[in-house]
């Protein structure tokens, strides 16, 4: 309530007459939020994807920081990758990607990039097992 006092206090555009220009002030803002209620197609549109993003479709965004180069995995990752491609298809360079955008709007971050970085600056809300890697290598292989 005080926030919203204050920034109506700010609005004020003629000093020589501040409650009846706060009351307008005031109405002017209830009207914009009832429009916006019952059309929310009117409220800012929402923003695209950040440079370097890459969208994969479906709400999926693949977001930097990522390899600068192209690698043939190796160890695990190059057998689980080799297991779902078949034997008879070569492996693939693969640059690895930092985070991932998810449809509801939350960020996915992958272990590569967060164990590089000291125990306190790592974000740790939820931990997650995601089984969509099938999803995502067909869309980054066709």
């Amino acid at each position: 309530m005080e926030r919203t006092i204050g920034n109506l206090g700010q609005d004020i555009r003629q000093p020589s007459n501040p409650y009846a220009n706060l009351s307008k002030e005031g109405v002017r803002h209830c009207q914009v939020n009832t429009l916006l209620s019952i059309m929310p197609e009117l409220d800012e549109p929402p923003k695209g994807l950040p440079i370097g993003a890459v969208d994969l479709g479906d709400g999926y965004a693949l977001l930097r920081k990522r390899d600068r180069y192209a690698m043939l995995p190796n160890g695990e990752p190059a057998q689980a990758i080799s297991n779902f491609l078949g034997h008879e298809r070569d492996l693939p360079h693969i640059k690895r990607w930092a985070r991932l955008l998810l449809p509801n709007g939350q960020v996915a971050r992958s272990a590569w990039r967060e164990n590089l970085k000291a125990l306190e600056q790592i974000r740790v809300s939820r931990n997650i097992q995601v089984c969509f890697l099938k999803f995502i290598l067909n869309m980054l292989l066709t």
